[in-house]
């Protein structure tokens, strides 16, 4: 006996806002469903990128190719130094802003300027070709008419413009080195301009250098004159004042007063020693005669040769003296003369005592006279150098002031020499190190990356587009996005069945439980041979999926019987009477005994199907005009009961007819006749049928078309069964595509006619 779900887990949630039209929340899309997606919208993908690419291939023949040449300049911040002078106009510098002005440099009107000048840009086609928006807005332009000077202002403008488009300078990374690329239509134009905007830059670096030291020299001239003229009158006013206050200066900066003072100062210190040596020599002299030291000590004190000589002739004579008195005695004649002899020679040294005594006091009165004297003229010039002194203050500060200019009109007549010499030789301080060569290919279009960047950006382009169209596609495509949206197990996915016709083999009959003749294979049209494909086919794909689903009925029930089992959709044509025919039949295989009844009283598919030539069914049993064992039809092949509807006009009151006693009369017969009791209901949303059938069921199963019912309508149609949630058991996808199906089951199903074991 078949289960079905409690009524807690049947019971519908209600969606998220904003996903009636998307995927729910839980959607995974793992490999094999984006290779299904990638295979649904394959077409949106290749459409995609063919158009892109046809759109890109076009461009690419229409674009004019342009050509870039690039010139590599280096900046030098090592100034060159050919001479010791200081350059009047300092290098760049070796700091990133300063290799960065360089850039904006090279980029400058000026230069753009200096550059159309020299290749005569202004009758090059494609750089004086005004644009399209340049013409139409001069056109528009109302009671404006350009005279010949603006006419040519306006095509340097445009020149100019078009050139710095044209021009790009880089520094490569954190190098001194810079780029400069020139684009141009022609290889051998992008070279040349190339190469003439770095000869320009250099020639711009020369020409402000020469400029600054020319400005400079100008400038040092008309300066060293002023400072000339301001030297002559300084030196003009020290010597005037010199003549009129007598301030002479004799050599070294010094003045004539100056110079005697120093002379008299050093005939002082002379004066002075000689003043002391008299003075201490006399003052000798005079104590040796003091102390009654005689001529001896006289004689020492002096020091002299002839008293010293005197003084020994002196001895001599008294000591023959001595000798010829004690010889001969003292009357003795040649004693009386020895006597006389040293007489003479005390005489002599008096005589030449008292000389040199005389001689002392006069040297030391002279010395003292001398040095008086020049005392006083010392005295007499230091008044005079007072007087002087106050004269040369002024002196000295007029000495200053033409001495200060004078420093300064050197400092410049060196400085304007040194410029003068700066300005025949300048360096720049850049050089090219790789001039611009002639491009062997275009820059532009670059083929290969356009065509690579399109195919991926069409890929990503197409791919985009089909995961969007696969977003917004408001059906069903997979089994997790059932549970994900509605809440209920899906219990299979049957794929899409193609219709065939089979020959008629036996005519059914309207009989009661006896009859064993087989209905089911009374068929001759395609649409109901799709009701018999578990017996015709029974290792097919799609009766592999009925019994999938018969399966799944049985381990989605946990625990609670479902006998009466019935089978709705949200709209017609979803496929439910084949699936409540097949599933009837899987039951019946499986050795259950099973009815199918025909519960659609308005449009009773089944009943056309199997038994199209039926005179009465369940409206006629639910009216009480026949009795339910004369309606039933069993098949003598599969031993499958029917229960049939036939339609014999418009039935406005089908819910009254099921919402009787009769109804509910026959599902308790039908409950203890049979173990399963399968009912195809009627659509949810036109009708309100299947809602009663729904009520007296022990359980619903809701089929869902693959990618073609709208979620908003499976939706409604579960609000339709509020009251009943907790009977529906499940759902399963019909007429899903062969991708679909061999997404969840494998490729021709595990076991099949075309499978592998």
């Amino acid at each position: 006996m078949l289960k079905r779900s409690s009524s807690e887990g049947a019971r519908l949630p209600a969606a998220p806002a904003g996903q009636a039209h998307g995927l729910a929340p839980a959607d995974v899309l793992d490999l094999r469903g984006l290779w299904l997606v990638l295979r649904r919208r394959g077409g949106v993908v290749v459409t995609t990128v063919c158009l892109i690419l046809a759109l890109t291939i076009l461009a690419l023949v229409l674009i004019e190719p342009r050509y870039s040449a690039t010139a590599v300049v280096l900046i030098d911040p090592r100034q060159q130094r050919v001479i010791s002078a200081e350059a009047v106009l300092s290098g760049i510098g070796s700091d990133a802003a300063a290799v960065e002005s360089q850039v904006e440099v090279i980029e400058s009107p000026t230069l753009a300027l200096r550059v159309i000048e020299r290749e005569k840009l202004e009758n090059d086609p494609e750089f004086a070709r005004r644009g399209f928006l340049a013409r139409v807005a001069e056109q528009l332009s109302i009671g404006r008419h350009a005279s010949g000077h603006d006419e040519a202002a306006l095509r340097r403008a445009a020149v100019l413009e078009a050139l710095r488009e044209r021009t790009r300078v880089k520094r490569r990374g954190l190098t001194y080195v810079l780029e400069i690329t020139v684009t141009s239509q022609s290889p051998q134009k992008a070279a040349r301009l190339a190469n003439a905007v770095a000869d320009e830059y250099l020639a711009g670096q020369l020409a402000a250098k020469y400029r600054a030291t020319e400005r400079a020299s100008l400038w040092l001239g008309a300066r060293l004159e002023e400072l000339r003229e301001q030297v002559r009158g300084a030196e003009r006013a020290v010597e005037h004042y010199k003549a009129e206050h007598n301030l002479v200066s004799v050599g070294s900066g010094d003045n004539l007063l100056e110079q005697q003072i120093a002379e008299i100062n050093q005939q002082m210190i002379l004066a002075r020693a000689k003043t002391a040596e008299a003075r201490a020599k006399f003052a000798q002299i005079r104590e040796a005669a003091g102390t009654g030291g005689g001529a001896p000590g006289i004689a020492e004190a002096l020091g002299s040769l002839v008293v010293t000589n005197l003084r020994t002739q002196f001895a001599e004579a008294a000591r023959r003296v001595a000798e010829l008195g004690a010889r001969y005695g003292g009357q003795h004649p040649s004693v009386t003369a020895a006597r006389a002899q040293v007489d003479d020679l005390q005489q002599q040294i008096d005589a030449e005592l008292a000389r040199i005594l005389s001689g002392v006091r006069n040297e030391y009165e002279v010395a003292v006279g001398r040095e008086a004297s020049l005392e006083a003229s010392l005295a007499e010039l230091k008044k005079e150098a007072a007087r002087w002194g106050e004269s040369t203050v002024r002196l000295r500060e007029l000495e200053r002031e033409a001495k200060a200019l004078r420093s300064v009109y050197e400092q410049f007549l060196a400085r304007s020499k040194e410029t003068l010499e700066q300005q025949s030789l300048q360096i720049a301080d850049a050089e090219i190190i790789s001039p611009a060569m002639v491009p062997m290919r275009p820059s532009y279009p670059r083929t290969l990356l356009v065509l690579a960047v399109a195919c991926a950006g069409s890929l990503l382009t197409g791919l985009s587009l089909a995961f969007a169209f696969e977003h917004l596609d408001p059906g069903f495509r997979s089994i997790e996005q059932v549970e994900a949206y509605l809440g209920l197990p899906c219990l299979g996915v049957l794929p899409l069945v193609e219709e065939q016709a089979r020959p008629v083999q036996s005519e059914p009959r309207t009989a009661g439980p006896a009859t064993s003749r087989s209905w089911l294979w009374a068929v001759d049209r395609p649409a109901d041979a799709l009701m018999r494909i578990l017996v015709e086919q029974p290792l097919s794909a799609f009766a592999e999926a009925v019994r999938t689903v018969r399966v799944g009925l049985r381990f989605a029930d946990r625990g609670r019987g479902v006998q009466v089992l019935v089978v709705v959709s949200a709209l017609p044509g979803e496929g439910k009477s084949t699936i409540a025919a097949n599933l009837a039949l899987a039951l019946k295989a499986a050795g259950e005994r099973v009815v199918l009844v025909d519960g659609d009283l308005r449009n009773p598919a089944l009943t056309r199907a199997l038994t199209p030539h039926a005179e009465q069914g369940l409206i006629e049993v639910l009216r009480g005009e026949q009795p339910l064992e004369t309606i039933l039809v069993e098949d003598e092949a599969t031993g499958l009961t029917f229960l049939p509807t036939v339609r014999a006009g418009a039935v406005a009151n089908a819910a009254e007819l099921i919402e009787t006693g009769h109804f509910d009369t026959m599902l308790k017969r039908l409950r203890l006749a049979f173990d399963h009791v399968i009912v195809d209901a009627a659509p949810l949303l036109p009708v309100v049928d299947s809602r009663a059938i729904v009520a007296r069921a022990d359980g619903a199963l809701l089929v869902v078309e693959w990618g073609r019912t709208d979620r908003a309508a499976v939706q409604e149609a579960m609000r339709t069964l509020a009251d009943n949630a907790d009977r529906v058991t499940g759902a399963v996808l019909s007429k899903a595509t062969t991708d679909a199906y061999q997404y969840h089951y494998g490729i021709g199903g595990y076991g099949g006619a075309d499978g592998e074991a």
